[in-house]
């Protein structure tokens, strides 16, 4: 009878521990398919943040409007914009320059439909400068007199300095052009003058959250795209012309 009690209190004993580990292993099991759960959910509100960014901005873009929220009102977005460069008397956009490319600064402003304005750079001189470049470059020089478009050229030897452009009639636009190979450049405005808006960045946070298969959270993502003014097409022409190439 003693032996029997005892095989009983051990199968008992083995029978807990049994029961505990397999405890033990379902839990841990429930756990990592708590985490994948959250994992997975986290990475589906991200990209739907992001999609919903990417809708904000063409939202702005195409009405103007700054908020935006999906059609099924379950991810928003916010649209903010900053003008480039304006009111500062340097212009740099930090870009490398390939040979033969032209890197484009203007001189005036513009109307909110992007149209050229008539506030011109109010100083007597602007530098193009470079911090590595050593080598040709034509700097072209657009400016207005009474009605007429304007260009000036000049072919320059930079070598990790700066040129002066001294400003004539009403400036519209610098076009700077590597000819000996490819390098960064900026401009300066010597003597109090500020430049105007180079055009616009754009910039969404998509915001996308709520409750999946129990689990709450909320995911951000930003999105940004710059909108630099364009060149028209009688200027991009007298690129390859001298003197007046243009009369309104």
């Amino acid at each position: 009878m003693e032996g029997e009690l005892k095989m009983k209190g051990q199968v008992a004993i083995i029978v807990l521990l049994v029961s505990a580990v397999m405890l033990t292993l379902g839990l841990g099991m429930s756990k990592k398919e708590s985490v994948n759960v959250k994992i997975n959910t986290n990475d589906e509100l991200l990209k739907k943040a992001f999609d919903t960014a990417e809708s904000g901005i063409n939202y702005y873009l195409g009405t103007g409007g700054t908020s935006y929220s999906s059609p099924d009102n379950v991810s928003f977005a916010d649209v903010s914009t900053s003008k480039i460069s304006d009111g500062s008397d340097k212009i740099d956009f930090g870009e490398y320059l390939q040979q033969g490319n032209s890197e484009n600064y203007w001189l005036v402003n513009h109307l909110f439909n992007g149209d050229i304005g008539t506030t011109y750079f109010n100083g007597p001189d602007v530098s193009v400068c470079t911090v590595s470049y050593s080598g040709q470059v034509k700097v072209d020089y657009f400016y207005k007199v009474g009605v007429n478009y304007n260009i000036k050229r000049n072919l320059i030897n930079l070598n990790s300095n700066c040129f002066t452009v001294g400003i004539v009639g009403s400036p519209v636009l610098l076009a700077v052009t590597p000819i000996s190979s490819g390098g960064k450049f900026y401009i300066q405005a010597l003597n109090g003058g500020t430049f105007s808006s180079q055009g616009i960045d754009v910039i969404a946070v998509g915001r996308a959250g709520g409750t999946q298969e129990g689990v709450n959270t909320q995911a951000k993502q930003k999105l940004s795209i710059r909108q630099r003014y364009m060149i028209p097409g009688f200027l991009l022409s007298g690129m390859m012309a001298e003197g007046s190439i243009l009369s309104d």
